[in-house]
């Protein structure tokens, strides 16, 4: 197991972000967590690298408590892209093969030339897609078990996007002993790549699963068709997402089980009567 989490609470003050949160990630998955902005998804990556401490609950990162040891194995790309004003990306090359005792020099090369870094430019300078592939190919390069994304084809063109989901699950494809943790709310882009994710929402987890499992477990049900044993997880353009084992309906994309999810039981009301 790569990450346990059990029962995780943090609180910003008087808000709570993140409310009695569990979940397990084995070791070579791609786990996604999907969620709107502000439902607690940088929070939780930022819980399990230990930037910040929940105010309740049990990590444990390969069976282990948190300590600089087992971040030598963990390597992070946050959602702001911040940066050091004076580092050039020559700089950040120099620190992070310092930082990783499994650093490979063939990796960043290997970005460096594909993506053509102006490594002796200030990182400043860089456009926010340039940062996001600085970033990912730190990220890669360092070595580490355990990678936490946090967005990682934000400002990306489509072309770079396509290109950079596929290095992702090679990655884990063709070393079984590494983990990739994605933050993202990229339905489609994680459906390509993830083998297993957790819906959350203003701070907890509605459901987790593997992408596969998901779909056995859910139907599609027309409007106006009998709803069959099983619980009403969502309505859909007009159609009802539920979890039963029963041969009823059809199958759901993973866009669909995140929507019913996230939308909930809502009644479905037309566009035209809201313009009303």
């Amino acid at each position: 197991m790569s990450v346990s989490i059990k029962n995780m609470t943090k609180r910003f003050g008087s808000k709570r972000v993140l409310n009695d949160i569990s979940m397990e990630i084995k070791t070579g998955e791609i786990f996604a967590l999907i969620g709107p902005n502000g439902a607690g998804k940088t929070t939780t990556l930022r819980s399990i690298f230990g930037e910040i401490k929940p105010d309740n609950g049990e990590i444990s990162v390969f069976g282990k408590n948190l300590s600089s040891k087992v971040k030598e194995r963990m390597s992070v790309m946050p959602e702001e892209r911040l940066t050091f004003s004076r580092f050039s990306g020559e700089d950040y090359h120099d620190l992070w093969s310092k930082l990783y005792p499994g650093w490979d020099e063939k990796i960043f090369s290997s970005f460096a030339n594909h993506f053509h870094f102006s490594l002796e430019e200030k990182v400043t300078t860089y456009s926010m897609g340039m940062k996001t592939l600085l970033n990912l190919a730190l990220c890669m390069s360092a070595g580490s078990n355990l990678m936490l994304l946090d967005e990682p084809t934000q400002n990306l063109d489509p072309v770079i996007r396509s290109e950079i989901l596929k290095v992702i699950k090679n990655y884990t494809e063709e070393q079984e002993d590494k983990t990739i943790i994605i933050s993202s709310h990229e339905i489609y882009e994680l459906e390509e790549i993830a083998t297993s994710f957790a819906i959350i929402k203003e701070g907890e987890i509605l459901y987790a699963d593997t992408i596969d499992n998901s779909k056995e477990k859910h139907r599609i049900v027309n409007s106006g068709e009998k709803i069959p044993a099983g619980d009403v997880i969502g309505i859909i353009d007009n159609e009802t997402l539920i979890r039963t084992m029963e041969d009823v309906g059809r199958y759901p994309n993973f866009k669909e089980i995140v929507l019913g999810y996230l939308q909930g039981k809502k009644e479905f009301i037309p566009f035209q009567k809201k313009l009303v």
